[in-house]
């Protein structure tokens, strides 16, 4: 018997709040070996969280210290490296307008922190099923740029069929640039992006990462705007 993707996979999962009492009790509602839970109480750690984990899912406080629960959300769906992440909210203020402009925003589910623990783990583990169950239909989001076949979901890049063993950052950056294509992204731009405004890291990192993701993917899909930055081409 074939066994299910879901069976295996360990979920991580970003816990983004400002209360540690409450996060320790929410995440003990999950009994469940299956899931691993790390923290974030500060706007200035979520975005380096971010990036040094793949997080199958977020569970976001509306009100956070220094930041706004429902436009962190806005920002992320609206992020090509974050935008498929589902956002699950997990509030103690949920009147109708604040729920309103979290499904706005682009979240997946909110629930209210009074909601009983079946609940909440129910609803997490349908949230998980249906976008990470193993699909024998293939409908995975592949895109194909000649002879490059970018899959998100797994994190993998394919040339020729054959799989490339990239870095984390060069996954970024080939995603980032082919997000469109033809488009000019500029050093700041994908500075930002990519590492982060809390971390510094001057131009020669940068083209160091383009120079072996060059030699990985085909020197002639990324080309150089001299003074600006970089561009992806098919």
């Amino acid at each position: 018997m074939e066994q299910n993707y879901l069976d295996v996979k360990k979920f991580k999962i970003l816990v983004i709040d400002k209360d540690k009492e409450s996060v320790a009790h929410n995440i003990a509602r999950f009994k469940n070996s299956e899931y691993k839970f790390i923290e974030c109480y500060k706007s200035k750690d979520i975005y380096n969280a971010l990036k040094k984990e793949q997080f199958d899912l977020v569970l976001l406080e509306v009100d956070l210290p220094d930041l706004d629960g429902v436009e962190l959300c806005y920002e992320l769906k609206n992020d090509v490296l974050y935008k498929k992440i589902p956002i699950v909210f997990l509030a103690e203020r949920h009147d109708d307008y604040t729920q309103i402009a979290a499904y706005d925003a682009g979240c997946d589910d909110f629930i209210a922190k009074s909601s009983k623990s079946r609940l909440l783990v129910a609803k997490v583990k349908v949230i998980l099923n249906r976008i990470y169950e193993y699909r024998d239909d293939k409908q995975i989001s592949i895109k194909k740029y000649g002879n490059l076949e970018i899959d998100e979901d797994q994190v993998m890049v394919y040339k020729k069929g054959v799989p490339l063993k990239l870095s984390k950052k060069e996954f970024q950056l080939i995603l980032l640039l082919t997000s469109k294509p033809g488009k000019v992204f500029r050093r700041t731009f994908i500075l930002t992006k990519v590492w982060g405004e809390d971390i510094i890291v001057g131009d020669r990192n940068i083209d160091t990462h383009i120079k072996k993701l060059r030699k990985k993917i085909g020197k002639d899909h990324i080309q150089t705007v001299r003074g600006i930055g970089y561009k992806f081409q098919v």
